[in-house]
């Protein structure tokens, strides 16, 4: 029987129950399907709470379980009325309701309701009648009772998300408070798991998959070698010319990449619609005629048409180009920044000639201001007729950043003069530096800080021996949480059989001469790839927990008498 069969069966008891309770109708439909056999076994029962275990809950066992949960059948008089809110079917452990509406002293209609303390019930919609569901009429389920189970079955599983982000809400509001965390408890308490649950809900989805396309995402994981090019900025080999010479250019590294991402939301953010559909449109003008000069090699005049220059592209042509110089030995090429050109367009009506751009910037005049205003003077038309596109207004997002084993690289060696800037009291330009490769910047002035809108998770594991050498400049900058196994059992949603097993097993560990809850074993151990518990306990034992504890254990002269006692314990 698939589900959809089940809940259809569900449905029509649902119904037959109810129209019984208030008619005592022997012809109803589902009279004899459903209720004369219960009726002739003295084991109907007319009232009760399903989630409570009351026996009434036995009158549809054979319809109530499902993957997602148990569905209660809840049926309980409202001043003598069978009629009323009261008398419902529910997902186990939620306010997830299907409700029958009544015309007259028929049910006409099912349809799905939330419960909340707070707001009492608000009806979802969803409604069918029983015709257009196909109850009683002995055919497989039809599309809208397939669509009505769909509906109900989603609910459930946003219902879930919503209860494992309330219990994780005090996290999310310590992350905000705190601007840097760390997650820290034994090995296998999901720390990297909660990590990302805690992501999704300061970025406001729901799946791993959304949490990766969000673009406010990015995970790395230190170890010995990672430093400080690999993070912030670094030298990088560049591919080979035409001469087949390899040489070198400096690249940002994962987190001054994300960093200057999230620095574009923020500057973005504070922007009128106005703003951001003017420079969306500057931006886009722009490129367009710079990608067809380059496709076509065309040449500019300048230097009253003594020499020319063409535009090539730069390997961040995302963020800048050459103006290359034609017959110019001395000045084979000057680099300009679109940044520099769309602020200069911006103001094109006060740009006459090229000494005005320094107005722009308040700064002495720079040589690549003529080739700005050159292209300047030939897309002025194309920036009057800028099109009038819908303006949108951007809205500042939080952007987080999850390093997994923190403590396994070196922390001086990969955040540098970054300690300063990754300080919550110096977040924003207050806690600006110059990094250690800013004497190879095309602008030497140029500084890098985290926006105020980067959060960092960062988690470890207690026993690690790295952790005793972590860095105390660090430790001060970070917020530092304990994930015991017990919480992580919770996390992960363990059976409470399992439960039992794990917490025996470690009150077992902290009871054993060397070792402490630092070797605690978490729930991670206890599920599968898929992050479903594991139903083969033995191999659970065999294969991932006795082999981790005899590692633990290694070089003590009893430790085969302590892992007997430890899966004494874990086996009771």
């Amino acid at each position: 029987m698939t589900e959809y069969d089940k809940f259809k069966k569900l449905l029509e008891y649902f119904v037959a129950h109810l129209e019984w309770c208030v008619n005592e109708d022997q012809n109803h439909v589902g009279y004899i399907t459903y209720i004369k056999p219960l009726i002739d076994t003295n084991t109907f029962k007319y009232t009760g709470q399903g989630y409570s275990g009351d026996n009434i809950q036995q009158q549809i066992k054979a319809w109530c379980d499902y993957e997602s949960g148990l569905i209660h059948i809840n049926i309980q008089q409202n001043f003598g009325s069978y009629k009323s809110t009261k008398c419902y079917l529910n997902w186990d452990w939620t306010g997830l309701n299907v409700n029958a509406k009544w015309t007259n002293d028929h049910i006409g209609s099912l349809y799905l309701n939330k419960y909340d303390e707070d707001t009492g019930n608000n009806i979802l919609g969803f409604e069918k009648s029983l015709n257009d569901l196909g109850l009683f009429d002995n055919k497989p389920p039809n599309n809208n009772l397939i669509t009505l189970f769909d509906s109900y079955k989603s609910l459930i599983i946003d219902w879930n998300i919503m209860e494992e982000f309330k219990k994780k809400q005090h996290l999310v509001d310590l992350l905000k408070d705190s601007k840097n965390i760390i997650l820290t408890g034994a090995p296998g308490t999901g720390k990297t798991f909660l990590a990302k649950q805690i992501a999704k809900q300061m970025i406001g989805v729901k799946t791993d998959e959304e949490l990766e396309e969000s673009g406010q995402f990015d995970f790395v994981q230190f170890h010995p070698s990672y430093d400080y090019t690999d993070f912030v900025e670094g030298l990088r080999p560049t591919p080979p010319d035409e001469n087949g010479i390899i040489g070198f250019e400096i690249k940002d590294g994962i987190f001054k990449s994300f960093c200057e991402k999230a620095l574009e939301n923020l500057i973005n953010s504070e922007k009128t619609p106005d703003e951001i559909h003017s420079e969306s449109n500057i931006e886009s003008i722009l490129d367009n005629f710079l990608a067809e000069s380059i496709e076509n090699g065309k040449k500019f005049d300048y230097n009253d048409n003594s020499n020319q220059f063409v535009i090539v592209p730069h390997s961040k042509k995302e963020e800048c180009f050459y103006a290359k110089i034609l017959n110019n030995e001395s000045m084979e090429r000057q680099l300009v920044f679109k940044k520099d050109a769309i602020e200069v367009f911006k103001k094109a009506d006060d740009i006459k000639k090229p000494t005005d751009i320094q107005k722009v910037f308040n700064t002495r005049f720079k040589y690549q201001y003529t080739f700005i205003f050159l292209i300047l003077e030939q897309l002025r038309e194309k920036l009057k007729n800028k099109g009038e596109e819908a303006k949108i207004k951007i809205n500042r997002k939080n952007f987080i950043f999850v390093i997994d084993e923190i403590n396994r690289g070196e922390i001086s060696k990969i955040f540098g003069e970054l300690f300063f800037s990754i300080d919550p009291s110096y977040r924003g330009k207050k806690g600006s530096v110059k990094t250690q490769y800013s004497n190879l910047h095309n602008d030497d002035k140029e500084i890098f800080y985290v926006p105020e809108n980067v959060y960092l998770i960062g988690s470890m594991n207690d026993i690690d021996r790295s952790v005793e050498s972590f860095d105390f400049a660090m430790r001060r900058r970070f917020t530092w949480i304990e994930i015991t196994a017990e919480q992580s059992a919770e996390n992960m949603n363990l059976s409470q059989h399992i439960k039992e097993k794990m917490l025996n097993l470690n009150k077992q560990i902290s009871e054993t001469d060397g070792l402490n809850p630092s070797y605690h074993i978490g729930a991670a151990y206890f599920l599968d790839s898929s992050g479903n518990a594991r139903q083969d306990i033995d191999n659970v034992w065999n294969l991932r927990i006795e082999p981790l504890l005899k590692e633990y254990l290694r070089g003590m002269s009893d430790s085969t008498e302590k892992i007997e006692l430890l899966k004494n314990a874990f086996t009771a």
